[in-house]
């Protein structure tokens, strides 16, 4: 049975009415492209995605990944994928055509990922992966080690990891105890690395990994952590393939979900033979690595939503042809199909609004990382950077939960037969669920968006967001349909910004008591994010109705923000109260009496 299901309208109305993504064009670096050719892309992912990703979750899933006396196999179905995936150009589609890469804006990434990712999250990571690794190379390594690994990367050849985690250095990389020794123009590398996704496979006859290391004699701390390409196999000067380079795969984790992605144990130089090559500057590997790492907390965004939105098309799917029960108030004889029961309307109108909001969401933080990267520099490219800043923790987050709880609702729209293999929304569980581990938890991130993110440039980033927000409000304040609604944004906003101050004040004071608080304080910027972003359609869905062209579809995008600003802002602002509460039990409680 096909499980992958999108509604291409409401990506559609995002990229075009909502943020007019075809003006991307006006900037220098896409000149010749246009909008047209923008929307080309988006339908042939959509193809791609149907025809050649869709197929291979189900066999992932059965196949799982075997590992055998050190070597890990996969499904022979993702190697022949993995490789049309690059020739195809879907891996660099936004890289620069220099190394082999299509030129697109930089948001066309996520929206291909959105696709992808939803076709089948397992298999995406691993050509996701290979763009982030290449994307390191491209960005901070000498020419020589450029040409030498990123077209083969970004085409489908090569594939590529990040190396960070180790068994005593998690989110605290300061930690890290892997060790460079310089070794004329190259370095030797000693350590482990654990939790390592597509560590090691067979999808490539070469993996290039990434990895943080301490070179020998380097300051402790994140000030000594360099970024070092240290390749499956030693990549000789003319490209081509030498021996083996001393990195062994040492175990593959037993998972509750992403069954066909191999997590991997690595071990770097047993026999002291493993080479790695300097990646940009040294004792800056941690800062050239928070490129990769921030693309990946929003693509790890990116998965919640679209396992999300794909959970809640096959609900809605399903409660349309599902009989069951008579009508609650016998507006209709005999049984009814289970969309017409008030509880389940319910449960898809919420999924329906978290998905479009989701996706609002994440697609104007793409928007807007391209206008920071590629406008002049000038205020108006620091505003922009500064609301990608506020935005990723958010993103990351906010989506990754509300991807959970969206797949559990599905579920539960299924009743019992959600709970069977029978139907994807299961696994669609098992697998959102590491979406709020990956990459810094989600109370990490928690805690950069309340600490650091509120500091950094004197509080630029946050004010910028609120600003964002508020010339939304202003604008729209006495809308003669969504005005009260704006209005209870405008409310809602005015007290996070107070709550949100009080705790930044906190932070210095207190610091147990506020990262005591800062997760549900994120969960209130999510929620109002996604009010302004619902709410923001829904103004220009009735524009569209006032000037003709009523239908259901429209109708949909005034009522999902309605219902979403309705029943979730008052929640978000009792939240708030509770956020600068006095009571210390979270502190004070003795760990005995847990």
């Amino acid at each position: 049975m096909e499980h992958f299901k999108v509604n291409e309208k409401d990506v559609f109305f995002i990229l075009k009415n909502q943020l007019n993504y075809g003006s991307l064009c006006e900037l220098d670096r896409y000149r010749e492209l246009d909008e047209d050719t923008l929307d080309m892309l988006v339908t042939e992912a959509v193809k791609f995605a149907t025809a050649e990703i869709e197929p291979l979750q189900e066999i992932g899933e059965q196949w799982g990944v075997v590992f055998e006396e050190g070597q890990v196999r996969c499904a022979p179905e993702f190697r022949e994928a993995f490789k049309i995936y690059g020739e195809n150009g879907w891996t660099a589609a936004a890289r620069d055509p220099e190394y082999g890469g299509q030129g697109f804006p930089h948001m066309m990434r996520i929206v291909i990922n959105d696709l992808m990712y939803g076709a089948a999250q397992s298999f995406n990571m691993a050509p996701s992966l290979a763009h982030g690794a290449a994307h390191l190379i491209e960005s901070f390594a000498t020419d020589d080690l450029k040409e030498r690994f990123v077209p083969k990367m970004f085409g489908g050849e090569w594939a590529g990891t990040m190396a960070l985690t180790e068994p005593g250095a998690g989110s605290n990389l300061a930690a890290t105890r892997t060790v460079a020794f310089r070794e004329g123009d190259h370095f030797k590398i000693k350590g482990g690395k654990i939790f390592i996704s597509w560590g090691d496979h067979d999808l490539t006859e070469n993996i290039i990994h990434l990895v943080l290391a301490r070179i020998k004699g380097a300051p402790e701390g994140v000030k000594g952590i360099s970024l070092f390409i240290v390749p499956k196999l030693n990549v000789l000067p003319d490209g081509s393939l030498g021996d083996p380079n001393d990195v062994i795969c040492t175990g593959v984790e037993k998972k509750l979900g992403l069954h066909a992605s191999p997590t991997c144990s690595l071990s770097f130089g047993d026999n002291d033979e493993c080479i790695g090559y300097l990646c940009g500057e040294e004792n800056r590997g941690l800062a050239h690595m928070f490129q990769m790492m921030n693309a990946a907390r929003i693509n790890t965004g990116v998965s919640g939503m679209t396992l999300a939105s794909t959970a809640y098309q096959n609900a809605l799917a399903y409660a349309k042809e599902r009989i069951q029960g008579s009508d609650v108030a016998r507006r209709k004889p005999g049984y009814i199909p289970i969309i017409d029961h008030p509880d389940v309307r319910r449960m898809l109108l919420w999924m329906k609004a978290m998905v479009d909001g989701m996706r609002s969401m994440i697609y104007t933080g793409a928007f807007w990382a391209d206008l920071a990267l590629e406008l002049d520099e000038g205020e108006e490219k620091k505003h922009y950077q500064a609301l990608v800043d506020f935005m990723t923790p958010i993103i990351k987050a906010y989506c990754s939960d509300m991807g959970f709880r969206v797949c559990e609702t599905a579920i539960q729209c299924l009743g019992g037969y959600g709970f069977c293999k029978e139907y994807p929304l299961e696994q669609y569980l098992r697998d959102a669920k590491i979406m709020s581990l990956y990459e810094g938890t989600n109370g990490v991130q928690s805690m950069d968006l309340l600490g650091r993110k509120m500091r950094i440039n004197d509080g630029a980033p946050f004010k910028t967001f609120m600003a964002e927000i508020e010339r939304f409000i202003e604008k729209n304040m006495d809308h003669s349909i969504l005005g009260k609604d704006v209005q209870s944004l405008s409310e809602a906003t005015r007290r996070l910004g107070k709550v949100a101050g009080e705790m930044s004040d906190r932070a210095g004071a207190d610091p147990l008591q506020w990262a005591s608080y800062t997760y549900p304080a994120l969960l209130c910027f999510g929620d109002i994010t996604m009010s302004w972003c619902l709410l923001d359609m829904a103004i220009i869905a009735q524009q569209a109705m006032d000037d003709g062209k009523k239908n259901e579809f429209y109708t949909g995008k005034l009522m999902q923000a309605t219902y979403f600003a309705g029943v979730t802002l008052p929640l978000t602002m009792a939240r708030l109260d509770t956020c600068i509460r006095k009571g210390r039990e979270i502190v004070d409680m003795p760990e005995g009496a847990f």
